[in-house]
């Protein structure tokens, strides 16, 4: 228009401009065209009037001038500034007005890249803080009116699934590229490229472009923009973690927070009722126009009777229904079926959701398969599809009961001969829901082998149902097995103690107060209730089976006897590592001389809550980040917060477990301290048995002297000032309010440093197998307690330094008898021993609790296995030469360095002298991530040295039928140093021999990265 009107005006001055200004028209001309050139078409666009089209609304259609006046105000390119308007709408003006102000912003070009979010984006909006409720029929009025750019995004839609149903992962990263580019950018965006990233791990791809093009597409859309959606999608779709865990946290959202609907419907794709499908419809229209679309025309197909019958356009339900014919097939989806997969393609079915077949697949599984507390009654919908599915399954013995050999996923029908673990298991708790716990006697006998063949039945079956099983039963077993279940998501103290009761009758009656006999026994029942058996028993809780076990050690003992059987029954070597490692704990602790004593105390299974509630979904985000970027791990643990790298996300996630493991009033260190110190008991121990003392009638008549009362009380005020100094101002967790407590929540010392560091590396090793987040609590645990085991030596240490300073009394008394003195020296004597126990017990309160993290000092656990050897060879008694400082070893497998010593040890007392020299040393090489470790022992000539050479040799050259290095009693050859070799646990061993001074040498490295044949446990 602008273009022809500068044209007619050009042509109006050339009529009336002469012929003799020829000169003057050509200019004019050339003038025109350059103008029509050079013209700005934002500004053609901002002049001429648009067409109104009946979906637009205009500033003017907000009827509150209050209202018109805010929008009108607001800075487009502001996020804060349009939330802030809107807000101040929501708060003032009418409801109706707030809805028109947000769809203007919707829809009006000018917000386009607003993060509020519009109909279609090219990145993901951050949107509004609280949900905006608009009626289906607002919704799908939009949906008529853009149509067309629905269309031309669902064709995209259907190229992405089409080339996903292949595998084709490259191209369909080319589709979402052209989505992206069609302002496509929506929650089934990021579904699908969760749905790749998942491929490529499953199914082995090592194709770079693929992560490369997945980063890119992350990057383009923005998706940390909606961190909500991210890590919802991510964690209900990651295999490695607990997927029972990541519902409860979705299913416990209560905000109005409009992501948290759409992730709740993640697991629970089918609407209770009218009020839930219009939130969650407004919630998907708050991201974009195109998930509202599908998530209505997913919903609107199941012909659920509280909804309002609504029409599209029928090329808009044409194209939803190209989209929702194409299946993603589990043969295709993973390398192959077993009885695993079931539960695998249950938490990716949201992915894909409007496939009907995994539609059904989530709501029928979906319904049992999650947290018993948030099991949600089942409209008729769903019951009815539940009981299709289930039809004809009346009893427990109509389950699979034997090895899972063919496995298909039954989309259709429960069927027992071909069902996978997750088929099993919903089967199972439809049946227990059925007949609401009430078992009879062949079921309740199927029920403890049916365990073997279902998964996580504690968690979802409600204990309403297990206690009825529970008491109902007339079986020992069952009612163990019931019990141990419950305990497992309803840990309170009354069920504990039931557990206890209940496997300490069963122990005593049926096998002879042995527990391993029981665990033999439950073996052959079923092996996944002796597992149930043997996680129930863990130190802490064996420590409480006090017809069963008389001292603390005894329940190191126990569990040790317990994991090492298991292992060996299951072939399991991380059972028997564990076992090996408490073990030596026993060994150590004896050594320290600490076995017995009440130790400091965090609840490790509030701790495992805590992180699987609240750190689990950050924590995974960050290293699959990591793993799929193939990035490098820099570890500065000083910059906290520091920038916003994959590296530094890590670093936060273990320094806010381990703040937690310290800080938390609860269940953490300062709850401890709470109790322990602070309220009366630290300074009750300390002081009141020596403030007693003088009420002694034996020595009441030495107060009279009023030189000694005076220096007892002036002595006993500054010893009862330092005790109080204590508890106030060292005795707590550093803090700015407590700036010299000595517990710490920051790695601030090489020992953290260490302990920190190879936390990483074993976060590493053991994430990329499919068990790895189920490990990672424990882990974490295991390096808090290395982490705090430095502040706990230095408040030992400090205890120490205050008794040595304030807590030892003195008195010479003048011109008194000798009878005299000596009562005031037995007086004096007296209080110094109390004094001397009291710091003593109050310093073991610090000690770390026998079933915290293993580790230990390196030169500890040589001194450890010298005292082995000694006990088994006779008249060993070595000269000892170590290195004056400390080396931690940590992650619970320094077993392999005492199965090193030992083998050296043990040789030295055979071939060297018995009273002779040993050095040994250890070393940190800069060049590899490993431990030199160097030990000399002194022989008695050089016959004795030659001899000694020949056998030594002689025996690490064997290879074959190596030996085990036993811990409990017994000998180990140095033919076990080359099976360690092997297995890759050490490095490098090299033997010879010193001439000179008739000395044999060894050395070997010790790997801190690698386990050698343990990395493959969970593969």
């Amino acid at each position: 228009m602008l273009h022809l009107s500068l044209i007619h005006i050009t042509k109006q001055v050339f009529i009336r401009v002469s012929y003799s200004d020829k000169l003057l028209k050509v200019s004019l001309l050339y003038g025109v065209l350059h103008m029509i050139n050079t013209i700005d078409n934002s500004f053609i666009r901002s002049v001429v009037p648009k067409t109104r089209t009946r979906s637009t609304i205009q500033v003017q259609d907000i009827k509150s001038k209050k209202a018109r006046n805010l929008v009108r105000g607001i800075d487009p390119s502001s996020h804060r500034s349009t939330k802030k308007a809107l807000e101040k709408i929501k708060h003032n003006c009418k409801y109706s007005d707030y809805k028109k102000a947000l769809q203007y912003i919707k829809t009006s070009p000018i917000f386009d890249n607003n993060d509020i979010g519009q109909l279609f984006n090219e990145h993901c909006p951050k949107g509004m803080p609280s949900l905006v409720e608009f009626s289906p029929r607002e919704i799908t009025f939009q949906i008529d009116c853009y149509s067309s750019k629905l269309l031309e995004i669902s064709e995209k839609a259907e190229d992405i699934v089409k080339y996903l149903k292949d595998n084709d992962l490259i191209s369909a990263l080319n589709a979402c590229n052209e989505m992206v580019d069609l302002k496509g950018t929506s929650i089934f965006l990021i579904r699908m490229l969760s749905y790749i990233t998942n491929r490529y791990n499953l199914l082995s791809y090592e194709d770079n472009e693929v992560l490369s093009k997945i980063d890119f597409l992350k990057s383009k859309i923005q998706l940390s923009k909606c961190s909500f959606v991210e890590e919802a999608v991510t964690q209900l779709s990651n295999l490695r973690t607990s997927h029972l865990a990541i519902c409860k946290r979705i299913n416990d959202f209560s905000g109005t927070f409009p992501y948290g609907y759409i992730a709740k419907s993640f697991i629970k794709p089918i609407p209770q009722d009218s009020k839930e499908f219009d939130q969650t419809l407004s919630a998907f229209y708050s991201f974009s126009l195109f998930d509202a679309f599908l998530y209505f025309k997913m919903i609107i197909s199941q012909d659920l009777p509280f909804l309002t019958k609504l029409e599209i356009k029928d090329e808009l339900s044409s194209a939803y229904e190209k989209i929702t014919c194409i299946d993603f097939l589990p043969d295709t989806m993973y390398e192959s079926i077993d009885e695993s997969s079931g539960y695998y393609y249950l938490r990716e079915c949201f992915l894909f959701v409007e496939q009907p077949k995994a539609l059904e697949f989530l709501t029928i599984h979906g319904y049992y398969y999650s947290d018993f507390s948030n099991n949600y009654s089942s409209i008729s919908h769903v019951k009815n599809l539940i009981d299709r599915y289930f039809l004809g399954l009346n009893s427990l013995n109509q389950l699979k009961c034997s090895n899972f050999n063919e496995v298909h996923i039954n989309w259709d029908k429960y069927e027992s001969s071909t069902c996978g673990m997750l088929e099993n298991s919903t089967a199972l708790i439809h049946l227990l829901t059925k007949k609401q716990g009430h078992l009879d006697e062949e079921e309740q006998l199927l029920f403890v082998k049916l365990m073997s063949f279902s998964r996580d039945v504690g968690q979802i079956c409600h204990p309403d149902y297990l206690l009825s099983i529970a008491n109902s039963a007339k079986d020992n077993q069952l009612k163990l097995v019931t019990q141990c279940l419950i305990t497992i998501n309803k840990n309170s103290q009354y069920n504990e103690h039931q557990l206890r009761s209940t496997i300490q009758n069963y122990c005593i009656n049926e096998f002879n107060s042995d527990l391993i006999e029981l665990l033999k026994y439950l073996y052959d029942v079923s092996p996944a209730v002796a597992e149930h058996l043997l996680q129930a028993c863990n130190e802490t809780f064996l420590c409480t089976l006090f017809l069963l076990v008389e001292k603390p050690v005894d329940a190191l003992q126990l569990r040790a006897d317990m994991l090492h059987w298991f292992g060996e029954k299951t072939d399991d070597e991380r059972y028997i590592d564990r076992a090996k490692t408490l073990r030596i704990d026993i060994q150590i602790n004896k050594e320290r001389g600490t076995i017995d004593d009440s130790r400091i105390y965090v609840d490790p299974l509030k701790f495992t809550q805590w992180f699987e509630d609240n750190m689990v979904s950050k924590l995974t985000m960050a290293l699959d980040n990591l793993i799929i970027g193939s990035q490098f791990v820099k570890l500065d643990w000083s910059k906290k917060n520091a920038s916003l790298g994959t590296s530094e996300e890590i670093i936060d996630s273990i320094l806010n477990c381990y703040k937690e493991f310290c800080e938390n009033k609860v269940f953490g260190i300062a709850s401890y301290l709470g109790r322990r110190i602070r309220h009366g008991t630290f300074k009750g121990t300390a002081i009141t048995e020596v403030k007693n003392l003088p009420k002694k009638e034996e020595y009441q008549h030495l107060f009279e002297d009023k030189d000694f009362k005076n220096k007892f009380d002036e002595w006993m005020l500054q010893y009862e000032s330092m005790i109080e100094d204590l508890v106030k101002t060292h005795l707590q967790i550093k803090s700015k309010r407590k700036p010299h407590g000595l517990i710490t929540t920051s790695i601030d010392s090489p020992i953290k440093n260490t302990a920190a560091d190879q936390l990483i590396i074993e976060i590493l090793n053991i994430y990329s197998k499919r068990s790895g987040v189920i490990r990672l609590p424990s882990l974490i645990t295991d390096c808090c307690w290395k982490l705090v085991d430095y502040d706990l030596t230095r408040t030992k240490k400090l205890l120490s330094e205050m008794k040595s300073s304030h807590g030892v009394f003195s008195y010479t008394p003048k011109n008194y008898s000798n009878k005299f003195r000596r009562q005031y020296s037995k007086f004096t004597q007296e209080v110094n021993s109390i004094t001397g126990q009291k710091f003593g017990l109050m310093a073991s309160w610090f000690n770390k609790p026998n079933y915290a993290s293993p580790s230990t000092d390196i030169y500890l656990l040589f001194n450890v296995v010298v005292s082995e050897v000694k006990d088994s060879v006779s008249n060993f008694n070595p000269v000892i030469d170590l290195d004056d400082r400390n080396f931690s070893v940590n992650g619970g497998t320094y077993y392999v360095i005492y199965d090193a010593l030992y083998v050296l040890v043990h040789n030295t007392a055979r071939h060297g002298k018995s009273d002779g020299k040993i050095l040994f040393s250890v070393s940190k090489p800069e060049d590899r991530n490993a431990i030199k470790i160097n030990l000399m022992s002194e022989v008695d000539s050089y016959e004795a040295l030659n001899h000694a050479k020949e056998q030594i040799e002689k025996g690490l050259k064997i290879t074959d039928n190596d030996d085990d290095a036993h811990i409990i009693e017994g000998k180990s050859g140095l033919k076990k140093l080359r099976k360690l070799e092997k297995e890759g646990s050490i490095s490098n061993i090299s033997f010879m021999t010193d001439e000179e001074n008739t000395m044999l040498c060894f050395e070997f490295y010790f790997e801190l990265s690698s386990r050698g044949k343990y990395n493959d446990i969970d593969s």
